[in-house]
């Protein structure tokens, strides 16, 4: 068998170095608690204690697994539900701007149209010329602190609704 044997037997195209490593090495040490049988499989659901799934012990899951439980308060913020939902995008980083529409085999340039640097949604809102113009306007009229990245891009805001 392949996990049998260490070093194990199994060799790659391209080199496993960086992330691809770590991921690898995640893989092996799950694979290797795994305990196989001749008794017929079952599936169950470990998220209850029952092993039934249900969409409760899922959402529990979800909300309490992190990054996500800050992001629901963007729900409480007194805006119309189509800048919520804009927001809820950008957070998550799926708008499609030309970088995820290259990944989705879109063909076209994959420049800003501000300042023909590669477009990224960091790039669109934080890091282009006109963008950082923006920003400046907004601190100078409002004194709101500058955002560094996506994930402290509406962090002024959710700050006040946050429990």
């Amino acid at each position: 068998m392949v996990l049998q044997t260490i070093p194990l037997n199994i060799q790659f195209r391209r080199a496993l170095v960086g992330e691809r490593w770590n991921a690898w090495m995640h893989l092996v040490r799950r694979l290797i608690e795994v305990q196989l049988s001749d008794q017929p499989d079952s599936i169950q659901w470990k998220l209850a204690k029952n092993g039934i799934f249900t969409v409760k012990s899922f959402y529990l899951d979800l909300i309490n697994s992190g990054p996500i439980s800050r992001s629901l308060h963007m729900w409480r913020v007194k805006v119309p539900l189509r800048i919520k939902i804009f927001m809820w995008f950008v957070h998550k980083q799926v708008i499609l701007i030309k970088d995820n529409l290259i990944k989705r085999r879109w063909v076209g340039s994959s420049r800003c149209c501000f300042c023909d640097h590669d477009e990224t949604i960091q790039h669109l809102f934080l890091e282009c010329p006109l963008a950082k113009l923006l920003w400046r306007t907004i601190h100078i009229a409002f004194n709101i602190t500058l955002p560094v990245d996506i994930a402290s891009l509406f962090g002024m805001w959710l700050a006040g609704v946050e429990q």
